[in-house]
């Protein structure tokens, strides 16, 4: 059996780590699996030992970007248990406000082919957790125009893009007919 190199930050956890630091700056297709390795300081072969693609590991550097926001979003599911309206639309707030956060961060050096992945990894993140609050709404009332999976779907990704979108006072302008949207969608007394 053959055995795994030994080399100093030769983890998995450093190839997503540097992996990632180069998807951000160059671009998935301007990121090469020889590249990340000679960055990360071993063998291509060790690359494989980890991963079977280089989706496999853009994959989880998206998975990681994510993570840091998954404890805010439970919580806000928590919370939206007290006034679930409320808290769909605090869970948008939430989002909005980590897109901002995001940006500040990478958005320098942020190649866009990677930006549109991140967004919608972003997406399909926020997807079950809009659904869980969506179904709380619909129990107390609420007669969506859709079915709970479907509304869940569209607002994540309608919503969560535009809140998504680069142009933040765009965003602060149109927030009110987007609110205004989610009700109509909800069924809500409006």
């Amino acid at each position: 059996m053959a055995r795994k190199q030994k080399f100093e930050g030769g983890t998995k956890n450093r190839i997503i780590e540097v992996g990632g630091k180069m998807f951000l700056e160059n671009g998935f297709d301007g990121t090469g699996i020889r590249a990340v390795m000679d960055r990360v300081g071993a063998d291509v072969g060790v690359f494989y030992y980890y991963f079977n693609t280089k989706d496999d590991l853009f994959n989880d550097v998206l998975d990681r970007i994510m993570e840091p926001y998954k404890p805010n979003f439970e919580r806000l599911v928590e919370e939206a248990k007290a006034e679930p309206v409320r808290g769909l639309f605090g869970l948008f707030d939430y989002l909005q406000e980590a897109a901002i956060d995001f940006r500040a961060k990478y958005g320098e050096n942020l190649h866009r082919s990677v930006r549109w992945s991140i967004r919608d990894h972003a997406l399909e993140t926020v997807e079950p957790y809009t659904e869980e609050i969506v179904s709380m709404i619909v129990e107390n009332g609420a007669k969506p125009v859709m079915d709970i999976h479907t509304s869940a779907i569209y607002l994540a990704h309608a919503i969560g893009s535009c809140i998504l979108s680069e142009d933040s006072a765009w965003v602060a302008v149109a927030k009110p007919q987007l609110m205004k949207s989610v009700e109509v969608l909800m069924g809500l007394n409006v």
